[in-house]
C-alpha cells in the first residue's frame, strides 16, 4: 500500500509539470541560496529533471525490499547483515524492512512535491523566493522520524522482543 501511495505522488508530480508547463515563462529560477533567493535561471524544463530526480528516488527505495529478499547479504540492518539473522525471522526483518522504505519513500515524494510547487510559484513571482524551511524540516525530521522508529523496531526485532504486536505497526 505505503508503494501505491508514492506512485500515486509521483503521478500527481508528472500531471504537475505537465499542466504548470505552459503557464511558464520561458526562463525560471532554477536554484536557490540558503535564504530561498533565487540565484541561477534556465528553461522551464528542468522542472522534468526534477521529476527524474523523483522517480529515481522513488525506484531505489522500491528495489530495496526486493534486494532483501533476493540478496539478503547486501542489506545491513546497523551492524548486521539480513544474511545473518535466522531464516526464521528473516521474513518479519524484510516486512519491516519493505515498510521503512516505503515511508521513507513517502516522504522524499513529498519534499519533491513541496520544491515542485515551490519551483513553479516562484517563476511567476517577480523576486523570486522559496520557503527553504518547510521543505528541509520536513524532509530531515520525516527522515529521522521514521528512521529511529524503525531502528528501534528493528533492534527489538533482533533481539526477539519484537512478536508483531498489531498496536505496534504504524500501517492498520
Amino acid at each position: 500500500m505505503l508503494q501505491l501511495i508514492s506512485l500515486v505522488i509521483l503521478i500527481y508530480c508528472y500531471f504537475l509539470v505537465q499542466t504548470s508547463l505552459p503557464k511558464l515563462p520561458g526562463v525560471i529560477p532554477t536554484h536557490f541560496n540558503a535564504d530561498g533567493v533565487a540565484n541561477a535561471w534556465g528553461s522551464p524544463d528542468v522542472l522534468w529533471f526534477v521529476l527524474g530526480a523523483q522517480a529515481l528516488t522513488c525506484a531505489i527505495f522500491l528495489i530495496v525490499p526486493y534486494l532483501g529478499q533476493r540478496i539478503p547479504q547486501a542489506i545491513h540492518f546497523g551492524s548486521r547483515r539480513l544474511s545473518d539473522f535466522p531464516p526464521a525471522q528473516r521474513p518479519r526483518m524484510v516486512a519491516m524492512l519493505n515498510d521503512l522504505a516505503g515511508y521513507l519513500n513517502i516522504v522524499m515524494n513529498l519534499f519533491f512535491v513541496i520544491m515542485l510547487r515551490e519551483m513553479i510559484r516562484s517563476a511567476t513571482e517577480p523576486i523570486p523566493r522559496i520557503h527553504v524551511r518547510l521543505p528541509l524540516a520536513f524532509l530531515v525530521g520525516g527522515m529521522f522520524g521514521v528512521m529511529l522508529y524503525y531502528l528501534g523496531k528493528f533492534r527489538r526485532a533482533a533481539k526477539g522482543e519484537d512478536q508483531s504486536n498489531p498496536k505496534d505497526e504504524l500501517t492498520p
